[in-house]
């Protein structure tokens, strides 16, 4: 078997997933998309290739959606600030802000909150706070920018008993508070947890239970092509003068 024929059939399920994007669904949804400089930054370590689950292809949900956004807009310029696992939104904001900001895109998906363990107290206003000082100067620059919420794992087989309604309560206050902040600031929050149902919590992760799987990646990326080619319209602030008007959301 050649590796075309091999490629064409890693991906067949992932085609007929109704929670991945089918054929041609990423180019109906983003035909006419203005973004022309993506930029991605958060919490979450950067992987080049996911862990295979058999009929899914092995590309990272970020890569993914950079590309569907590609083959929309030609010419699209991607920057990806994802570093290492277990960065606090602080830090986020403290070490990859600046790049992003002196990048001057047009749209920015930002992932922050999901570092926190089941052990430790979650100083919410921080976290709050942080994120606000994370998306208000990407708005004021002009960006479009999505807030994306993790996979809740308070259902995932391998968390004691004990932690499940903990971290289910964690990761519950942390997605109230980014919605909040979403909308106060004109932007997208894209829920990754209200694509998958509590009995397939396992199936989106890898054996390390540190990151998704190949899976679990196909269906982050068609949540947030999805959120970005069908969101309703809505006033949202003025762009830089240089750029024109932001697209509303």
């Amino acid at each position: 078997m050649n590796d075309t024929t091999e490629q064409r059939m890693s991906h067949v399920r992932e085609g007929a997933d109704p929670r991945c994007l089918r054929p041609g669904e990423a180019g109906e949804l983003l035909a006419g998309a203005p973004w022309r400089r993506l930029v991605v930054l958060g919490d979450i370590a950067v992987e080049r290739t996911a862990e295979h689950v058999e009929g899914y292809g092995p590309s990272p949900w970020y890569d993914r959606v950079a590309t569907a956004l590609g083959d929309a807009a030609e010419g699209l310029a991607y920057l990806n600030l994802l570093g290492r696992r277990e960065l606090r939104a602080a830090q986020v904001r403290s070490g990859q802000l600046p790049a992003a900001l002196a990048f001057r895109g047009d749209l920015a998906l930002v992932c922050c909150g999901t570092a926190y363990t089941p052990d430790e107290t979650l100083d919410m206003y921080g976290l709050t706070a942080e994120l606000v000082r994370i998306v208000a100067p990407l708005r004021d620059a002009g960006y479009d920018v999505a807030l994306l919420g993790s996979y809740q794992l308070a259902g995932w087989p391998g968390l004691p008993a004990g932690c499940r309604e903990q971290v289910a309560e964690q990761q519950k206050r942390v997605s109230e508070q980014a919605r909040a902040v979403a909308l106060r600031h004109g932007t997208l929050y894209i829920d990754l947890a209200s694509h998958y149902s509590d009995t397939e919590v396992a199936a989106v992760w890898s054996r390390d239970r540190a990151r998704p799987n190949s899976l679990g990646h196909a269906v982050a990326a068609a949540a947030v092509v999805r959120a970005l080619g069908g969101r309703p319209a809505a006033a949202v602030p003025t762009a830089r003068a240089d750029r024109g008007p932001v697209r509303p959301w």
